[in-house]
């Protein structure tokens, strides 16, 4: 078995998930994401890892969270998911559960 994990950037991010032909509604969802959350004076980032498993029938997981270099530390409870659309529900609903962020009213 072989394991290729990768970090992404942001827009590298969103080019991967172009490239994996990802619906818009994810990437849509996926830009909600803010890049950089401060919260009780320190700066959290956007961590973004992509596991391959070459396995015979290959397959991915995501994670995604947001980590403190100063701290050493996830701000959320690390989650992994086989599926991105998954993985990016969770982490908004992560940060609205902490109030990072204000859940968005769809438009009719």
């Amino acid at each position: 078995m072989k394991v290729y994990p990768q970090r992404y950037g942001r827009e590298d991010f969103i080019k991967y998930l172009q490239k994996i032909n990802a619906s818009e509604t994810t990437i849509n969802k996926f830009n909600e994401l803010p890049e950089i959350i401060e919260r009780t004076g320190s700066t959290y980032k956007l961590y973004i890892n992509v596991t391959w498993y070459n396995v015979g029938n290959t397959h991915y997981s995501f994670e995604l969270n947001y980590y403190c270099e100063e701290l050493i530390e996830y701000m959320f409870n690390s989650k992994v998911f086989p599926d991105v659309e998954h993985s990016i529900n969770n982490l908004l609903c992560e940060l609205m559960g902490a109030n990072c962020i204000q859940k968005t009213k769809k438009k009719k």
